[in-house]
């Protein structure tokens, strides 16, 4: 009888057989990807199934419903790379280079290939159970206050250090297409432009994605007869949208008390993000990280958790220089904001 790994709480069970191989699979696409947000993770998981797969007895891990979705996106990097098809990889995947060479991975994927053809593995039946996508998804991305056209940002206020807005214009178009594939949702929490409607209309028209407008209080462009509104998909003052079963509050300003903040998961996971602007990194934005800092350690009860329990406050600003002026997934901004706070935890001891 075969050995059962235990995957997550949807009773999704893996052979021992199905477990090595998909920790191959997770080494290979870890070292190749290596450095960029999926290798990381590809590079995670196999350290959790190496690690399980190492005990002589029965091997049994728990994985969340995130850890799935990951494997099935690892298994898809790894089809990518043995298909060459690098232009896909640094598009949506933000791959720009590769750490082996087209022979290594080649050689690679001939180990596997030797791997299965030992092993009783069904990999047809393996990405059913992972509910594998040979579609590549589309992502949802977030960023704030980019300031098109606003020259005055480069020696003032933010310091963005470009010679002109013609510069910036430029640099932040790069950034966004290298990043940003065509089918990519992008939220932008307002203050997008500093011009009238046609210049509005063209950079829009550089830009890759499907492109989402909540409106800052410096979008006057919205109002002139020659602004192209067809370019977003739709322009609202607010908005509330659902990214991984996780509901996203946004909005271009901060709203310390948003709708959901105390929604988590039995396990304490939050359920509800706020993502905002307008404050860039100002003084403002100093006040609302000490609103956050003191939300988080004031302590209740509710009738759910009678011991008591810190207040979840995932108040996230997604201002554009914080993620090098990249819209980024709502993961990749819970990773930023995360590491930036524990920057200023440090220098404030």
């Amino acid at each position: 009888m075969k050995e059962v790994v235990y995957v997550n709480e949807e009773q999704l069970f893996l052979t021992r057989e199905e477990a090595e191989y998909s920790r191959f699979v997770s080494l290979l696409t870890s070292r190749a990807a290596a450095g960029t947000d999926i290798g990381n993770k590809a590079n995670v998981l196999m350290s959790r199934l190496d690690a399980e797969l190492s005990k002589p007895d029965e091997c049994q891990i728990s994985m969340t419903a995130e850890d799935k979705n990951i494997l099935s996106v690892v298994f898809m990097v790894y089809e990518l790379f043995r298909r060459c098809k690098y232009d896909v990889l640094a598009d949506h995947f933000n791959v720009q280079t590769r750490l082996l060479s087209k022979e290594g991975i080649a050689d690679e994927a001939a180990k596997i290939d030797r791997f299965l053809a030992d092993r009783e593995v069904d990999t047809d039946e393996l990405k059913k159970k992972i509910r594998y996508r040979k579609k590549i998804p589309v992502r949802k991305l977030y960023i704030s206050d980019l300031h098109f056209y606003h020259d005055s940002l480069n020696h003032r206020m933010d310091m963005r250090g470009f010679s002109g807005y013609e510069e910036m214009n430029d640099h932040m178009v790069k950034q966004w297409n290298d990043h940003v594939t065509k089918k990519d949702e992008v939220y932008i929490l307002g203050d997008f432009a500093i011009s009238r409607g046609r210049a509005a209309n063209e950079i829009l028209s550089r830009l890759n994605g499907r492109k989402y407008l909540v409106e800052g209080n410096h979008d006057k462009f919205l109002n002139d007869r020659e602004f192209d509104r067809s370019l977003f998909q739709w322009i609202k003052p607010y908005a509330e949208i659902m990214d991984s079963k996780r509901r996203v509050i946004l909005s271009h300003y901060p709203i310390f008390c948003y709708k959901g903040q105390y929604r988590t998961t039995p396990e304490g996971d939050p359920l509800t993000y706020m993502l905002y602007g307008h404050v860039h990194d100002t003084h403002d934005e100093k006040l609302v990280n000490e609103f956050i800092r003191i939300t988080r350690s004031t302590v209740v009860t509710s009738r759910n958790k009678p011991e008591g329990h810190p207040i979840p406050c995932n108040m996230i600003n997604c201002f554009c220089m914080f993620s090098d002026y990249i819209p980024v997934t709502l993961d990749d901004w819970i990773r930023i904001d995360a590491g930036r706070r524990a920057k200023l935890n440090r220098q404030s001891n």
